[in-house]
């Protein structure tokens, strides 16, 4: 159901204090979603009045990252805007004006007290088994012993008068009304000593002026809505709806962390998940998308979003479903384009080899693959024409104790020999170099038809000579990929080095 009266405008606001995180992107792809859905504007704004915190380069790796999952936004510090600067640290002249004026309405006062009180406060609290809180103290100061204090100059900040009676209710899209007792919410510190304001002033300053709507925001900004709603009541002005989104959870539902996770959305990009993977996985976390459908497009996504089908359960960022939903992903891709973003992952490796080629073996491994980086780890077979038979190991479980065995067994084998040299016979007489995939299948399956044996007898003792691997890639795309001149150096080498005679 579409949103109707005034345009729609959402926005997430990252702080640039590190590597860029999967929470950023997943909720700013609700953000999205909800605002492009009903045609408003979703938008991007950096919050970087924490200058002990801040990271250099990290606001450059936020536009990146979701530039690269396409969560492309419609204002920001990197592509401009009406509503600019899109900068906190580039707005603190209009934080101190809107403190100010929020001072002279009566919903906010000047706090002068030191931190040495403030430490002694808190002491006291603890020691009593009260919840530390500011006490109100400066709530009372005369307007002449306002003003001969900060006529001497002495320090301040400038606190929010929270009502001392009554509750503050939020009127939650998702969760219904969350009831919060006025006496219990301290007065937040709005404009610190050094002029810098607190997130709660910076936050409800910009989303006014910004003109945004809805605030889709993770859950755990749920206990600074309050503080939020009580000063767009000091200040007169509409409050946007709030919707708070389920935190993603480690799959022992604590939230997700990177002691337990990796959150780092470079460090996915760097893995070799794609964009495509990454949006869908995202678009799965307390969402339904409808009729058991889990693989779907950005746009998709997008056309057929409701945010009234978030589930509050808690979705549990899990790296196996990930990997499941990116190949998924990876086999829905264009293949040029899928292969181009396997290429560094292959030179990564050591493997290099014409685009084509690469092509060819992207095809065949991104059916299996979950990542790039896998992709790529897993296709030494397509690569290297000089391989040792594995040897049974005291690690190996029974299953790959008799694989080997049968692996080496093959060579010794009648039948094997005869296999190897029959495969030799129809390479050499091969008029090309190389094979389509159908044609070197219906070379291997000839191989059947004439010695009247079975697969494993017949394919094994081949997949010790062309791959020195008791199981991997279906010999036909090994054949397919290296054609017939590799091919037949790898048999003649392999049988060479175990001294067979043909």
């Amino acid at each position: 159901m579409r949103e109707m009266e005034k345009k729609i405008r959402t926005r997430i606001a990252p702080s640039p204090t590190g590597d860029p995180h999967v929470g950023t992107a997943y909720i700013a792809l609700f953000n999205l979603a909800f605002a492009n859905h009903n045609g408003g504007d979703f938008i991007l704004r950096i919050e970087d009045t924490d200058q002990n915190r801040y990271t250099e380069g990290s606001e450059q790796m936020i536009f990146d990252a979701l530039h690269w999952l396409g969560l492309d936004y419609a204002e920001g510090p990197d592509v401009g805007g009406d509503y600019g600067s899109y900068r906190q640290s580039e707005r603190f002249d209009l934080y101190v004006k809107y403190a100010k004026e929020l001072v002279e309405k009566g919903g906010a006062y000047y706090c002068f007290c030191t931190s040495d009180r403030l430490d002694n406060l808190r002491e006291r609290q603890k020691a009593m088994g009260k919840a530390p809180g500011y006490d109100g103290h400066c709530r009372s100061l005369t307007k002449e012993e306002i003003e001969a204090k900060l006529a001497a100059g002495e320090p301040y900040v400038i606190r929010l008068k929270m009502p001392y009676e009554g509750e503050t209710v939020i009127h939650d899209r998702l969760r219904g009304d969350i009831v919060f007792e006025n006496n219990k919410i301290d007065d937040q510190v709005l404009l610190k000593a050094d002029g810098f304001p607190t997130y709660h002033l910076a936050n409800v300053v910009d989303d006014h002026l910004m003109g945004i709507t809805h605030v889709i925001r993770a859950e755990e900004w749920i206990p600074s809505t309050p503080k939020h709603i009580q000063l767009y009541k000091a200040f007169g002005w509409e409050a946007p709806e709030f919707i708070h989104m389920p935190l993603l959870r480690n799959s022992d539902r604590t939230k997700i962390s990177k002691r337990k996770n990796p959150v780092s959305l470079i460090w996915y990009k760097e893995e070799g998940y794609i964009k495509e993977g990454i949006i869908n996985f995202l678009g799965l976390m307390g969402y339904s998308y409808g009729e058991n459908q889990e693989i779907f497009s950005l746009q998709e996504f997008i056309d057929n979003f409701n945010i009234d089908k978030v589930s509050l359960g808690g979705p549990v960022f899990d790296l196996v479903k990930l990997g499941w939903v990116n190949n998924h992903q990876m086999r829905l891709k264009d293949l040029e384009e899928l292969t181009k973003l396997a290429v560094p992952f292959f030179e990564r490796e050591g493997y290099i080899a014409n685009f084509e080629t690469y092509k060819k073996i992207v095809a065949i491994q991104r059916e299996s693959a979950q990542t790039l980086k896998q992709l790529a780890q897993e296709s030494k077979t397509f690569f290297e024409d000089e391989y040792e038979l594995p040897v049974v190991t005291e690690d190996m479980n029974k299953k790959e104790r008799k694989s080997v065995e049968k692996l080496h067994a093959s060579l010794e084998d009648e039948v094997g020999k005869k296999s190897i040299a029959l495969f030799l016979e129809k390479l050499n007489a091969w008029k090309q170099e190389q094979f389509t995939a159908e044609e070197a299948k219906d070379l291997l399956h000839s191989l059947l038809d004439e010695l009247q044996e079975g697969p494993g007898k017949v394919f094994m003792p081949l997949r010790a000579v062309m791959t020195g691997q008791a199981r991997g890639a279906d010999l036909y795309n090994v054949l397919y990929v290296i054609g017939k001149e590799r091919a037949i150096k790898r048999i003649h080498t392999m049988l060479d080095k175990k001294g067979i005679q043909l």
